[in-house]
């Protein structure tokens, strides 16, 4: 069984949970949740949804003309449809499962199609790469996710020891270059919550291999890496009022801090 902790030493997937989940590789667990991802009520999809439009502002009205973008960890486009009224830009969509990209593709081309010349990214593309590849020495990240102007990265870093996340955005960003990063909170990991969902045909439990990463340890590692914050950290928590929009499983977060999020940039 795949096991990661943080800097404190705290696990995930521990023995005592490993009747109740299954844990996979997370290239394995995302093709096989891909059918599913958009559509099993996960609510912190929801959220982040909701807080994204008050970080993107900070981040493209500080782009240059034709910007270069990248969605690290892109999944299924949930995000990368919001980078493609960026006119004139770039955009490309990174993540290690296959079978989530043909859902972003297919998604994201046909929003991209209706959008008017003028008012949309002038290039869209996607690429299978898995950021682990980092782990190993010469390494690179895909050359179209080179001298990058802004990295966005949401509900991502939970699967990444922050050692490689942050390589890897270094490696992408220009000098200068933005980085957009949400992830979920560390109280909702201290509950015993991670990534996970429920195999329609089987009825198992499977969650890929997550960390749990606090605020305090992103923001250090990001300035050890040469990032600055210019928004955030910006913490969330589930409210009562919250409930009509997050649905039945946000119920047992009321009052829980769930989502965290910051804007750097690279020096």
């Amino acid at each position: 069984m795949a096991q990661a902790s943080n800097a404190d030493g705290k696990t995930v997937g521990s023995p005592s949970s490993a009747n109740t989940f299954t844990y996979k590789p997370t290239v394995e667990a995302y093709n096989q949740w891909a059918a599913t991802y958009d559509t099993d009520g996960n609510f912190m999809q929801a959220l982040d949804s909701m807080m994204i439009p008050q970080m993107l502002p900070v981040v493209t009205h500080r782009l240059p003309f034709s910007p270069k973008l990248v969605d690290l960890g892109c999944g299924t486009g949930r995000n990368t449809l919001a980078l493609l009224s960026v006119p004139s830009a770039m955009v490309l969509g990174l993540d290690n499962s296959g079978e989530m990209l043909n859902i972003a593709r297919n998604r994201c081309h046909q929003k991209w199609e209706s959008l008017s010349k003028n008012n949309r990214a002038a290039t869209l593309s996607f690429e299978v790469w898995d950021i682990q590849s980092l782990q190993y020495e010469k390494s690179e990240v895909p050359r179209p996710a080179q001298h990058i102007d802004a990295v966005f990265s949401t509900l991502v870093l939970e699967h990444i020891s922050l050692d490689i996340f942050f390589k890897a955005c270094s490696m992408m960003l220009k000098g200068g270059g933005l980085l957009l990063l949400t992830n979920m909170h560390p109280d909702m990991g201290d509950k015993g919550s991670q990534a996970g969902f429920t195999d329609q045909a089987t009825g198992q439990k499977i969650r890929p291999v997550s960390y749990i990463h606090t605020v305090f340890e992103v923001v250090q590692k990001a300035r050890e890496c040469g990032f600055e914050m210019i928004w955030g950290p910006k913490e969330r928590a589930v409210h009562e009022d919250d409930l009509e929009k997050l649905g039945k499983r946000a119920e047992r977060y009321v009052g829980t801090k769930v989502w965290f999020g910051i804007v750097l940039r690279k020096a």
